[in-house]
């Protein structure tokens, strides 16, 4: 029977036995690897478990027949957007388009939720906060502000999907340590490169996860986390005065979302872990889902919309906590005088470097790349601050208190490289 060919942990191409040097090779990318240091790699690689993300069925319960006496259902002729008022609204718009012709429906059979987050702030705190986002904001046009004119205020529950569960997960890290020397003709630097693998435990309570296809997912994850120790059950009286977004995602859908913020949850706190190397990055991973559970809820969101030069904006405002999101325009005259500065900044600095080592000219190169990169950084840190709509990385806020553990550790060294770059001396270069 056939060996199985070993791929190189490196690039994946085939390995192959040096005779020479004793060595497993790679032809490819040239890195070498002892005996013992990959059957170490390989052997750890046959441990692996098979993932397992199966969810148990959900907590799911109808309205009763005295509950939906009490409660409308409208359908926007507009968009197709749905939402749940209770029997007291004369008159409703759509909180998506802003069309106020929709047509009532019999609400019959509709899923409805095991628990709600009352809200807690009003249209005045609503709108303090949303000028307070303006603020801080040094790439916004000077404009923006004062004409931003906001043409909708609403208030909506928004439906989530809470799901929890038990991780146990298996991690596999690349790290490189760095060491670097010189002698009198060369500066050395010499990577070594460690597979870095963590075996735990994580548990994830009430991680939500839009049930709308109306609302924006990366919107909706911005103004997380809710504060789950006030969501109390379910009554229809809470939506006395509010409309309520109707469920209409499926559940396929919803455990895709749930277990990749579970999985890069994991991943995250295993990470923290590690200690002592450098370019931490995740190669793989693998995890069993356990005790699962899901719950339909409402979460309170302000809906604000907005216009500023023909354009329009919408911002989002977490109706427990008061957290704001939404993307702002960027001033492109700003952002050069930004990065000028910035550049302007950093290439005096090794200008001046360059003066005392008494090499202009290499400070003049070194002050040119050190200050456009240091600038770019610098400029995007502060386009993000302006864009600050985007999906919630894994489920810090969600942690179960005292679930996580490291069951155990495995370093594994891999293999190194050495590369030398010739001395510069200042003597050389004057006469």
């Amino acid at each position: 029977m056939a060996n199985k060919e070993l791929e190189c942990p490196c690039c994946g191409g085939t390995l192959h036995f040096d005779s020479h040097s004793q060595d497993i090779v790679c032809p490819f990318c040239d890195s070498h690897f002892s005996l013992d240091d990959l059957k170490a790699y390989t052997d750890d690689l046959a441990t692996d478990k098979e993932e397992d993300t199966a969810w148990d069925e959900s907590k799911v319960q109808a309205y009763t027949d005295k509950e939906m006496k009490g409660m409308k259902i409208y359908s926007c002729e507009s968009c197709g957007g749905e939402i749940i008022v209770d029997e007291t609204a004369s008159s409703t718009c759509c909180p998506y388009c802003g069309n106020n012709i929709l047509v009532s429906k019999q609400l019959s059979g509709d899923l409805k939720p095991n628990l709600v987050i009352p809200f807690k702030n009003d249209k005045e705190n609503v709108l303090g906060s949303l000028k307070s986002f303006f603020k801080k904001k040094p790439l916004l046009p000077g404009s923006f502000s004062k004409d931003n004119v906001v043409e909708e205020v609403k208030p909506l529950y928004v439906p989530f999907w809470l799901f929890d569960a038990g991780v146990e997960g298996r991690v596999r890290f690349k790290g490189e340590q760095t060491r670097r020397w010189s002698d009198s003709q060369y500066d050395y630097r010499e990577t070594k490169y460690y597979s870095l693998v963590r075996d735990g435990v994580i548990a994830f309570d009430h991680v939500p996860v839009d049930g709308s296809k109306k609302m924006q997912d990366e919107l909706m994850e911005s103004i997380e986390p809710y504060d789950f120790s006030e969501a109390v059950e379910f009554n229809a009286g809470y939506l006395a005065g509010y409309a309520a977004d109707r469920y209409d995602v499926s559940k396929d859908e919803t455990f895709a979302r749930a277990t990749t913020r579970f999985r890069e949850g994991t991943i995250q706190a295993f990470r923290s872990d590690i200690h002592g190397y450098e370019n931490v990055t995740c190669a793989d991973s693998s995890i069993q889902l356990s005790d699962t559970n899901a719950q339909y809820a409402l979460y309170p969101v302000w809906l604000l919309n907005t216009k500023w030069k023909d354009k329009q904006f919408r911002f989002a405002v977490n109706g427990q906590t008061g957290k704001i999101a939404g993307n702002l325009p960027v001033s492109v005259g700003k952002a050069i005088m930004f990065w000028s500065i910035f550049f302007l900044i950093f290439m005096a600095i090794c200008i001046g470097i360059g003066a005392i080592a008494e090499n202009i000219v290499m400070g003049i190169i070194m002050g040119a790349i050190i200050g456009a990169i240091a600038a770019s950084g610098i400029l995007a840190f502060m386009v993000k601050k302006n864009k600050n709509v985007q999906f919630q990385y894994g489920a810090a806020s969600y942690v179960r208190e005292n679930s996580f553990h490291i069951n155990s550790r495995r370093d594994i060294y891999l293999y190194r490289k050495v590369t030398k770059v010739a001395r510069q001396t200042s003597s050389s270069s004057r006469r």
